[in-house]
């Protein structure tokens, strides 16, 4: 088992607490003299080791493997809870009745939430099986917005083009837009995950880590999710940054914020990912 500092107990340790008070604010709705949840992870299931993009091992504090989302997470221990906590004895007979009721209650909720949640789940499944995709539907308020294109196209410039096409027909919802109207630009690898931040312009990484509202999340977020994106690393990767004047999608970004718009072909996978952001306050 790895070692942990006293510090990263610690990060963990608030981070379960959160986590044990919203379930327990749930609880509460019809059990208020509960106190505490049932949760069957202790605090070392909170890390997780992770590959920094590209270079070494780094631990997280995140919810244990195995949970779709933090909401999950947080609806099993409400589950657990109400399954396994025994309550006042001395309750009237109407009291405890009611008690049971609203006790099944919940739990049928919790059920056919996980019920809706899993029919969701499958149904993007059949869509696209990739695992990226679960890893990031743990970042709920992240702008940035990816799609996994595994059609064969081997690169080149009408390969991307073909790409963003079939992306922006996911993307794009109430949306209009005319992808052939892109121009693209081949970037470096280099440019794509540069930290520098020039004024006025709007790069990948200021797209994942400064949004309009801020999300919290890290340089360490940043490396876990391009790590499972590009998990061969960045010698591969062929890359365009394309025009955003041709898409109702990119105009709440084009008020002040910025528009990232990219198509990116890994050679080691061959497949293509394609990377859109655009937002306003």
């Amino acid at each position: 088992m790895p070692e942990y500092s006293e510090q990263d107990l610690k990060y963990a340790t608030e981070f379960r607490n959160d986590i044990h008070k919203e379930a327990l604010a749930i609880v509460r709705k019809t059990h208020p003299n509960v106190t505490e949840v049932i949760d069957r992870h202790p605090v070392e299931d909170y890390f997780q080791e992770n590959w920094e993009y590209p270079g070494k091992m780094y631990t997280i504090v995140a919810i244990p493997y195995g949970y779709k989302s933090r909401q999950a997470l947080v609806d099993q221990i409400v589950r657990d809870t109400l399954s396994g906590n025994t309550y006042d004895k001395d309750l009237t007979s109407t009291q405890a009745l009611r008690d049971m009721a609203n006790r099944k209650n919940l739990l049928n909720q919790l059920d056919t939430k996980q019920d809706d949640n899993e029919e969701l789940l499958m149904t993007e499944k059949k869509r696209n099986d990739d695992p990226f995709y679960t890893l990031i539907s743990e970042y709920s308020n992240l702008v940035v917005e990816y799609c996994i294109v595994k059609e064969k196209q081997h690169g080149g410039y009408e390969s991307h083009r073909r790409s963003l096409k079939t992306a922006f027909s996911r993307f794009s919802g109430e949306w209009n837009g005319n992808p052939d109207q892109a121009v693209g630009k081949r970037v470096s690898a280099e440019e794509m995950f540069s930290s520098d931040f020039q004024d006025g312009k709007l790069n990948y990484r200021k797209a994942f880590l400064c949004p309009p509202h801020q999300s919290g999340y890290t340089d360490k977020d940043f490396a876990r999710v391009n790590a499972a994106l590009f998990p061969n690393g960045i010698d591969g990767l062929e890359i365009y940054e394309w025009s955003t004047d041709w898409s109702e999608y990119f105009d709440d970004g084009h008020e002040w914020w910025g528009t990232l718009c990219l198509t990116v072909y890994d050679k080691t996978l061959d497949r293509f990912v394609v990377i859109m952001a655009s937002a306003t306050d």
